[in-house]
């Protein structure tokens, strides 16, 4: 069976695709949405804006995709895509290699771990991406800080730069639940074993932190900038006090010579 995912969007309204999606709801939370859509066939949407598909023929997928736009907040211009491929050996160990596994029993419990797995692979793929973004243009200015001595930003564009890091930050705080073990986990050991190995296979925890890192790094520059800015300003500040001081020095001395 092979499991692809998508992260589609920056959000997915969940309300509303649940309204209008045909399939038999397996699972509902405020999160998360989880179908069957016919024998072998699945589908996991979540509202941060990832989607998975198990076992659907590609034409079927791009049908799905093209569906899902109209329930997309903020859609990517590109789609990011992850792959695993599930083969069931029976009385085989369980074996994690690059893209694909392999078990002794494939049944809905296992695709819905593998299709969760899936999607948070997806999902760091694309905060990574929007981190090392963020980072790219704080190294343009810290090289315009090292040429010139100085940075070159409007008041504007660095409360629109530091809002933009905020909010892609926040955005991963408000999902720190998706890598969260499912309570499926907490009631099988097979399942607990599956998800383990999942997410060693995709460095989920590895790549979260280096996430983590790279917005710590880019906040530690931010601050050396609103640092440089408020010097800047308070030195335009002082030097008007200093031309006023002395425009009421000349013109008190000008009223006494005349």
């Amino acid at each position: 069976m092979k499991i692809t995912a998508f992260y589609i969007a920056e959000q997915i309204s969940l309300k509303r695709l649940k309204s209008a999606y045909v399939g038999s709801l397996l699972q509902e939370t405020p999160n998360e949405l989880f179908y069957q859509v016919d024998e072998q066939q699945y589908f996991y949407a979540f509202d941060y804006g990832a989607v998975v598909f198990a076992g659907m023929p590609d034409i079927d997928i791009s049908k799905n995709l093209i569906l899902l736009e109209q329930f997309s907040e903020a859609r990517l211009t590109e789609k990011m895509q992850e792959d695993l491929v599930i083969s069931e050996q029976e009385g085989a160990a369980m074996r994690f290699t690059f893209n694909s596994l392999v078990v002794p029993s494939l049944n809905e419990d296992v695709v819905k771990i593998a299709m969760l797995n899936v999607a948070h692979s997806v999902a760091l793929d694309f905060y990574s991406g929007r981190a090392h973004e963020l980072l790219g243009e704080i190294k343009g200015f810290t090289l315009q800080l090292e040429l010139e001595g100085k940075v070159r930003i409007s008041r504007k564009n660095m409360l629109r730069f530091i809002g933009r890091t905020l909010n892609s930050k926040n955005r991963i705080v408000e999902n720190l639940f998706i890598f969260d073990s499912p309570d499926l986990t907490w009631e099988e050991e097979y399942l607990d074993q599956l998800h383990r190995g999942l997410s060693r296979t995709f460095e989920t925890q590895t790549r979260f932190k280096e996430i983590e890192y790279t917005f710590k790094v880019v906040e530690d520059n931010l601050s050396v900038f609103r640092e440089l800015y408020l010097h800047r300003e308070s030195s335009q500040l002082e030097w008007i006090i200093i031309i006023l001081i002395c425009i009421e020095v000349f013109d008190l001395i000008i009223s006494k010579f005349l």
